[in-house]
């Protein structure tokens, strides 16, 4: 067992989850991720769809349920243009994996989230990059999910190997890409019925951001829907 610091990983992460208080809503998503293999996750921001998934990969690698976490996101800018990014791999792909590093650093700390990156238990894999890669005994997540395709969901969730599990978490109100090409709602609507396969959906009154959110995503959302029509 890797130690830090004479505590060793495991007992670490067990002592950084039990002080995580979870809301009823973020209980209903674990139980949905233990009971299925392939679980869709969706809701406005600012609702923990990313921190719950985060605390779900780090709880199932405690359980040893799970060898490896595998974050993936589609790499699709939100809104203004970045152009060409400088640097080698692990710098170009660092503005898509800061989410998921900010989250799991709020459990575990800087530290032992460093660690686990540099043991490779967890890993970044572009959506683009994934074919012909087979994950076994991991959790998958893909977040942002509402900015890929379909063929690109379909990649994904054939990534699954043995022993694994997959989330697909988005808010499929928040898009980057051309509206029809939108396809988290309609790869579940296809796959639904599915035996493992499960869906977990946050609202608005789950948001654990600065409580004016609430009110701001309504007013978007209505905004949206008005301007879809």
């Amino acid at each position: 067992m890797q130690k830090s610091r004479g505590i060793s990983l495991k007992k670490h992460i067990d002592e950084s989850l039990k002080r995580i208080q979870l809301r009823q809503s973020q209980k209903k998503y674990v139980s949905m991720v233990e009971e299925n293999q392939v679980i869709f996750c969706h809701g406005p921001a600012g609702t923990s769809k990313t921190f719950t998934a985060c605390y779900l990969g780090l709880k199932l690698f405690n359980e040893k349920k799970i060898k490896k976490i595998v974050l993936c996101k589609p790499m699709v800018e939100s809104g203004e243009k970045l152009g060409f990014l400088p640097g080698g791999e692990e710098e170009k792909i660092s503005p898509y994996l800061k989410s998921y590093k900010s989250n799991i650093e709020k459990i575990i700390g800087v530290e032992m989230t460093q660690l686990m990156f540099d043991k490779k238990v967890i890993t970044f894999e572009p959506l683009a990059y994934m074919r012909g890669d087979t994950y076994d005994d991991a959790l998958m997540i893909l977040d942002e999910a509402q900015n890929a395709e379909m063929k690109s969901l379909m990649l994904f969730i054939t990534r699954m190997g043995k022993s694994s599990k997959a989330i697909v978490a988005g808010d499929i109100n928040q898009y980057d890409i051309q509206k029809n090409k939108v396809s988290m709602p309609k790869f579940y609507e296809i796959i639904e019925g599915v035996k493992g396969v499960g869906q977990h959906i946050f609202t608005e009154n789950d948001i654990v951001r600065a409580k004016i959110l609430i009110d701001i995503v309504k007013k978007y959302e209505a905004w949206k829907d008005k301007e879809n029509r």
